[in-house]
């Protein structure tokens, strides 16, 4: 049996086209194998706190007593690690991701969990994990010059593969705000999301 961890960062709710996306991904990998598991932490509904020193030096020590920030995001540290996929749901706000998803991954990016310093540099630690990253933006980034004010993609593959995830997939749906085009680009979208 196969885990999967879906994190949803749109703080739209029921009007976002990456929560869409996610919810489809899920509906298709619940049809394909039913027995697997689905972990879902929506970050636009739950937030974890933005994080504080006194908070990681609590996560770092090994701590008994835990705050319950700290305690909340070990327990989002544990559901990554226990995860063999990991689905990112990911809107374009002002060209870089959600400051939730941001708060996440400040409190997933361990040393000695997800990521250790070596001699040779620093080394992720989740190799064999798979990742794939839906990601809904207004406007439409695939070509030159809006390419230049993507922050999102080149920012995901960053920390996927600093946390040692390199089978990355990518599934956009551009340009929500623009008419055909986008109405195009989300029906392409959400056919590649159910052919994984």
């Amino acid at each position: 049996m196969a885990n999967t961890l879906v994190i949803k960062s749109s703080i739209l709710g029921d009007n976002s086209v990456s929560s869409s996306m996610a919810d489809a991904y899920v509906a298709t990998a619940k049809a394909k194998a039913p027995a697997d598991s689905i972990t879902i932490r929506d970050l636009g509904t739950a937030p974890l706190p933005h994080l504080r020193g006194d908070v990681l030096g609590q996560m770092r020590s090994g701590a008994s007593e835990l705050s319950a920030q700290a305690s909340e995001g070990k327990k989002a540290l544990a559901e990554l690690l226990a995860a063999d996929t990991l689905v990112l749901a990911v809107p374009m706000y002002n060209f870089s991701v959600p400051s939730g998803l941001k708060a996440w991954f400040d409190h997933v990016l361990h040393p000695g969990q997800t990521f250790e310093y070596t001699a040779a540099g620093p080394r992720g630690l989740l190799q064999g994990k798979k990742a794939i990253v839906l990601i809904s933006s207004a406007g439409d980034y695939s070509a030159a010059p809006a390419s230049g004010m993507d922050f999102v993609e080149p920012y995901v593959r960053t920390i996927m593969g600093f946390m040692g995830i390199t089978d990355v997939t990518v599934i956009k749906a551009e340009g929500a705000a623009m008419g055909e085009v986008g109405v195009a680009k989300k029906t392409a979208a959400f056919a590649a999301i159910a052919a994984l």
